[in-house]
């Protein structure tokens, strides 16, 4: 069966937050035995505890879109409460062990290292700091000297030659790429860079009856050492499948391999701050999920005091000369890439979060303004209806239905 995927969002404010009812940006992607996190904002830790999914013991990497203070200032107290031994109990020891990768941009690196460091915080386990550079940047030095002594020297990732970082990371079944996206100044900016994210799952096993008849007539004595029966290699086929392991040789010579990768794996696209995400469209087309920034919206004066007097126009002008988005440009980049679903994060400060499902009360003003939010890119999208997210809204993205699908 496919592997569970879902995506938590822990926190849907812009900087103007935290609000009462949204912290800042931050949400977990939720693989099968850990989780990984985009973004960690102030509070992220608090979210967490409120959250069903993720916990903070199953959480390995971070991924941080830029280094805005809405959006990574609370990776230390995170990394300060989650690497003990309180959130790792019953391991041996941890001293030695990676518990956390992070990645993100130029800078990052030293924000995490000096915060630690200024801060005397010992962690259990070691922790390691990956930037996505750009040609100019200069990489930040993994000197033993200058390093935080739970800290293991990180890769420095150099954008290539088309602008995009190509599979930088492979785990868990998982291929991340990145890309720069417009938000402060031009991406190229070394003051502003911002990444977005497209997390995308390797294609199914799938497992047809010839396969397994196949599978089925290999002799006992052909099999290796310590396998007893032609169909336990199935479980370690598929784990070398995944992992990109040579195939199995049998005592003969024969080379066994996985079953064939058919059916696409989903895709999950998530950006940063952004006004122009069009440098990841090469990776983002055909994506299972998108999740896109909605900062600034126009509302039409039905909705009340709070409605905005002027233009969608002249609001959408304001977003982009502040790096943000409109419901409406979200909308129309979803249809760019042909998204399959659509939800909308990293509100202005104005817009209160309604309860998940609008649950608290369907006729308040952030009720009808949050409708109004989703209806606007619904029809920029033209594919179906975006959703504005709540925070601690979870969202499973389901595989494609197939029977064979492993």
């Amino acid at each position: 069966m496919p592997k569970p995927l879902s995506i938590t969002f822990l926190g849907t404010c812009s900087g103007g937050g935290p609000t009462l009812n949204r912290s800042c940006s931050s949400l977990s992607l939720n693989l099968e035995s850990t989780s990984w996190l985009v973004d960690c904002a102030e509070g992220t830790q608090l979210q967490l505890r409120k959250a069903q999914l993720p916990k903070a013991s199953k959480i390995s990497k971070i991924f941080v879109t830029h280094l805005h203070v809405d959006h990574c200032s609370g990776i230390v107290p995170f990394m300060a409460n989650a690497m003990t031994s309180v959130h790792n109990p019953g391991t041996a020891n941890l001293d030695d062990t990676l518990r956390l990768e992070l990645y993100g941009p130029s800078g990052l690196r030293k924000l995490v290292r000096t915060n630690l460091q200024i801060t005397q915080t010992l962690l259990k386990g070691k922790y390691s700091a990956h930037e996505l550079l750009f040609e100019h940047d200069t990489p930040t030095t993994c000197d033993e000297t200058e390093m935080h002594q739970n800290e293991i020297p990180g890769r420095d990732i150099m954008i290539d030659c088309d602008g995009l970082w190509r599979h930088f990371e492979n785990s868990h079944d998982i291929r991340v790429d990145a890309a720069p996206i417009v938000h402060r100044g031009d991406f190229h900016d070394s003051l502003a860079p911002c990444l977005g994210y497209v997390f995308t799952e390797y294609p199914h096993f799938q497992l047809s009856e010839e396969y397994l008849e196949r599978l089925d007539a290999i002799p006992v004595s052909l099999l290796p050492d310590g396998i007893h029966d032609s169909r336990s290699l199935l479980s370690i086929l598929l784990a070398r499948g995944t992992e990109s392991k040579p195939p199995v040789l049998l005592n003969d010579g024969t080379i066994v391999e996985p079953p064939p990768r058919g059916v696409p794996g989903r895709k999950v696209v998530i950006l940063g701050d952004t006004s122009d995400p069009s440098e990841i469209i090469p990776f983002a087309r055909g994506a299972s999920l998108l999740v896109h920034e909605a900062t600034n919206a126009w509302l039409p004066p039905g909705l009340g005091k709070r409605s905005n007097p002027t233009s969608p126009a002249e609001v959408r002008a304001k977003a982009i000369s502040r790096g943000h988005s409109t419901p409406d440009m979200a909308g129309e980049f979803a249809n760019t890439i042909g998204a399959q679903r659509l939800y909308l994060n990293h509100f202005s400060a104005k817009f209160p979060d309604p309860g998940p499902s609008y649950q608290y009360s369907r006729s308040s003003w952030a009720a009808r303004a949050m409708r109004e939010i989703e209806d606007q890119a619904s029809q920029s999208w033209k594919m179906g209806k975006a959703v504005a997210a709540s925070d601690l809204l979870v969202v499973d993205i389901p595989a494609p239905e197939q029977d064979t699908l492993l």
